[in-house]
């Protein structure tokens, strides 16, 4: 019966990681992460299967061990790297966290069950400081980096921790039903993991892959609004100039954010606000015909040139009228001509 409840984990691990490794197309650090994790708690779960229906006892404990001191390194890079976009590899200096698994692998196969024992002993309370590692890393992260990957992270935390509780357990009772009731605990929590995945095909969001800007495109917005002024005809749309400059609309648009940091119609009336304004400055204007000004730079009515007057200076036509009325004029200076002698 322990070896029943040992191998129904086997298929739910190794399906998980399959699941993580070849299905799943979103992150492929983070997934294979969490496919070695699953494949890790898995060949720690299935130890008993291993040595005892497979009649593989030293290389059953040498796989279980290999198992168990991987699951917390990996638990902890996985949620180290959760949160960060565009990680495509774990730093050099994290390989060392699975030195131990290996070098305690190969003492087992070299030196049989009694010094894995002691192995597996301390290693579980190795695992319980990465699991509380792992507590403090997720209650510490306050981006959470979406509701969905958030009960994930829960779920998978308390999962690993109820395992790192049963192994505990085991090492602390000789009753054979109390081995039998955490494998069975075991295997729940590997299939209540593995049932979350498979609802929810999205875990980690996609980042949106820019769209290249070709530099022509670019500059041919540019002349045609600073060198042309075409913001000047009446009623421009951005479907009229997208066609004028023979492209698509979005490309357009995409073009004037990257170079203008507006869209059409704020800079469309923004250069036309800039123009007025070019022409109340000079001191001899006629300050009486501004709406003239506004039909003249593109304006077709009188409420959209105020209104945009408003947002691009903070203030009204009028008021920007006396503010240039009260500035000081400089007089003029003549210069009379010297003498040759002075010279």
């Amino acid at each position: 019966m322990l070896t029943f409840f040992s191998g129904v984990s086997l298929p739910a691990g190794f399906l998980g990681a399959v699941y993580f490794y070849r299905i799943r197309k979103e992150d492929t650090l983070k997934l294979n992460l969490l496919a070695a994790l699953f494949m890790a708690m898995a060949l720690r779960c299935s130890k008993s299967f291993l040595c005892f229906s497979l009649g593989m006892p030293t290389v059953g404990m040498a796989l279980g061990y290999l198992g168990l001191a991987s699951i917390g390194p990996l638990l902890w890079l996985y949620l180290k790297y959760a949160g960060k976009a565009s990680v495509q590899s774990i730093e050099a200096k994290d390989y060392a966290h699975f030195l131990p698994s290996l070098i305690g692998f190969i003492t087992i196969l070299l030196m049989g069950r009694e010094v894995a024992i002691e192995l597996y002993f301390f290693t579980t309370y190795v695992v319980l400081a990465y699991v509380l590692w792992g507590w403090r890393t997720f209650l510490l992260d306050k981006d959470h980096h979406g509701e969905l990957l958030r009960k994930w992270n829960l779920l998978l935390l308390i999962s690993i921790s109820v395992l790192c509780a049963i192994f505990l357990f085991q090492y602390h009772t000789d009753y054979l039903v109390n081995y039998m009731i955490g494998s069975a605990l075991a295997a729940v929590a590997f299939y209540g993991l593995l049932y979350f995945a498979l609802n929810h095909p999205v875990l980690f969001p996609v980042a949106k892959k820019k769209k290249r800007l070709d530099p022509k495109v670019v500059q041919k917005v540019k002349h045609a609004i600073e060198g042309e002024k075409v913001y000047r005809k009446p009623s421009l749309t951005l479907d009229q100039f997208s066609k004028d400059l023979d492209h698509p609309s979005y490309l357009i648009s995409l073009a004037i954010k990257t170079e203008f940091k507006k869209s059409f119609s704020e800079l469309i009336n923004h250069k036309r606000i800039q123009e007025v304004l070019k022409e109340l400055s000079k001191q001899d204007q006629d300050y009486g015909k501004i709406e003239g000004l506004a039909y003249s730079v593109g304006f077709n009515t009188p409420s959209a040139f105020y209104a945009a007057f408003k947002k691009v200076t903070g203030t009204t036509p009028t008021e920007y009228q006396k503010a240039q009325r009260r500035k000081p004029q400089l007089p003029d200076i003549v210069l009379e001509p010297k003498a040759i002698g002075e010279l």
